[in-house]
């Protein structure tokens, strides 16, 4: 995917110091790009609740509280306690603590435990287990809202079945197999949109 720097959106001081910090540790997050689809995308959905599996750092999450405002509650899952306890002080940083609520642990367990709805979704954990997350995502998403799914191309590996490392060759098969399911689920309309890594983007009908 192109990472032109001409393209790039504008970032603020706090944001560009995170993308230094996460390529320095290799810490993965969303690219620039995505954040900004996730701005627009907020401004036009305008959810109530929003749920992240894959805090990091708190990159992604602070591009959401940020386009949604302070009333817009952000529930974000994290299962590493150090990154969590960093992307708290993130938070802290970018003033948009009082509308996060961060949850550390196996992201396949919290979202059973959930009982609220919500109307926008940013699945951006392990990406082997995004299959695992679909189903009891469905069970608390609004009708009309939104999945997003990072990463869905992986370095364009997805779909080119020639370049796929045979480290990754699991993990690729099961972004094949979500981006498959999601494309005939009878709850679901979805769309691909090659932008950072790729986005798997599905509405609930």
């Amino acid at each position: 995917m192109n990472d032109d720097s001409t393209i790039q959106p504008e970032r603020d001081a706090l944001l560009l110091a995170l993308e230094k910090k996460a390529a320095e540790r290799y810490i993965p997050i969303i690219k620039p790009q995505v954040g900004q689809f996730l701005q627009v995308l907020i401004k036009i959905k305008k959810p109530g609740r929003i749920l992240e599996v894959g805090t990091a750092i708190g990159y992604s999450t602070i591009w959401m509280a940020r386009s949604a405002g302070p009333a817009v509650e952000i529930v974000s899952i994290e299962i590493n306690e150090e990154r969590a306890a960093e992307a708290r002080e993130n938070f802290r940083s970018g003033r948009v603590e009082e509308q996060i609520n961060l949850k550390i642990g196996d992201a396949r367990e919290i979202i059973s435990f959930l009982r609220r709805k919500f109307d926008l979704v940013l699945l951006d954990g392990a990406k082997g287990q995004y299959l695992d997350y679909l189903e009891p995502v469905l069970e608390i998403l609004s009708p009309g809202g939104v999945i997003v799914a990072d990463n869905v191309l992986y370095h364009g590996e997805v779909l080119d079945q020639q370049r796929v490392k045979h480290k990754r060759r699991t993990m690729v098969n099961h972004l094949r197999e979500y981006l498959r399911v999601v494309a005939n689920h009878p709850l679901l309309e979805s769309s691909i949109i090659p932008i950072g890594d790729g986005i798997a983007l599905s509405v609930r009908r």
